[in-house]
């Protein structure tokens, strides 16, 4: 008896002597497969590279680096097909890495912006479903603007990648009867008044922001201008203000290039 408890007892020694070593052993095979991965990325060889990544993964779920550059292999190999399937895992490989990674804040904000161009993407390959994708972007580019630890800087650009795009829908709406001279149906004009509103609302957020943004104020102009097309009544006051954008555009391009010159003049220390 004595024997067969001391050899029970080596066996369980020898498990929890292996068990620490097979941990390390897999996380040194998973930094090995995750630097071969990226050998291949670095070759273009996208899906060689998922697969390297996938493996490195399954030898160590929470490998961040793994799980951001698994997501950016399917996202390169998205963008050569730009298909939905393709789109719907790439996604699904940075929802992993949000859900994975809410103690990283970088990890995460960077997993929003590139989900975020993956469904601006998609609105482009598939036009079928492009209200729904653009509804996905939008939504996930307030939860980057909005995450705590979201720089000025990042927030002034989210809000006016979100006040371009209503700019862009609106403006995509009209351009084809503007371009030949029709008169813009009335069906499309009321499609456009909330969509113009919402392109100010952003705008005027990355203006608050960063009220040095210059290409938000010329977007502004912009937006003015497309607000013209159904507030006939109201002409002389949107041009008035579309001019004051430009104003603003303007003096911020000409104060930004003279701080530049007298950056480069400045010899270096």
């Amino acid at each position: 008896m004595n024997n067969k408890k001391n050899l029970t007892f080596l066996v369980l020694l020898a498990i929890a002597l292996m068990t620490p070593g097979c941990g390390v052993v897999n996380s040194l095979r998973a930094k090995n497969s995750l630097n071969d991965g990226v050998r291949e990325f670095n070759k273009g060889k996208y899906q060689l590279a998922e697969e390297k990544f996938a493996r490195s993964l399954e030898l160590n779920p929470e490998l961040t680096n793994a799980q951001l550059f698994y997501a950016r292999a399917l996202n390169a190999q998205f963008d050569q097909s730009l298909t939905d399937d393709l789109g719907k895992r790439t996604i699904d490989a940075y929802d992993d890495i949000i859900s994975k990674n809410q103690d990283n804040p970088d990890a995460v904000d960077q997993a929003l912006a590139f989900k975020a161009n993956i469904y601006s993407q998609l609105t482009r390959a598939n036009p079928d479903r492009a209200s729904e994708y653009r509804a996905h972007q939008r939504e996930t580019l307030e939860k980057r603007a909005t995450l705590p630890s979201t720089t000025a800087k990042t927030k002034a650009d989210v809000y006016y990648t979100l006040g371009v795009g209503y700019w862009q829908e609106s403006y995509d709406m009209n351009a084809s009867y503007v371009s030949h001279n029709k008169s813009v149906p009335p069906d499309i004009l009321e499609k456009m008044k909330p969509l113009v509103q919402r392109a100010h609302e952003y705008l005027q957020k990355a203006i608050s922001v960063d009220p040095n943004y210059a290409n938000a104020w010329f977007y502004e102009k912009l937006v003015y201008i497309e607000e013209m097309k159904y507030s006939p009544s109201k002409q002389n006051e949107l041009k008035a203000k579309a001019f004051e954008m430009q104003d603003k555009f303007t003096a911020m391009q000409k104060a930004q290039q003279q701080q530049a010159a007298a950056e480069a003049s400045t010899p270096s220390k």
